[in-house]
């Protein structure tokens, strides 16, 4: 288990995490929102792949955003078919 991610606030924007993935290089999204190993293993999956990484990881981006605008912390390694929803004691 890694380091975790908390919320941050005002929460990141999910659509900036999709937009980053898709239009810069797949796992920068994941960088803006703080699982900055993940990004750029994500990255160099984008290069080697095509491409094709870079739609899974923009996928991964927006959903792992939404987690955290709802309040919930995420595993630096986390992704978006996991359900470890951690919710923050208000």
């Amino acid at each position: 288990m890694g380091n975790q991610i908390m919320p941050a606030s005002p929460p990141k924007d999910p659509i900036i995490a999709l937009l980053l993935s898709l239009f810069l290089l797949g796992g920068t999204g994941q960088i803006f929102l703080g699982q900055t190993t993940k990004g750029i293993v994500l990255i160099a999956a984008t290069l080697v792949t095509c491409g094709l990484a870079g739609i899974l990881g923009a996928i991964d981006a927006y959903m792992i955003a939404k987690r955290l605008q709802e309040g919930n912390s995420v595993d630096e390694w986390e992704f978006f078919w996991t359900n470890n929803n951690k919710q923050l004691n208000s």
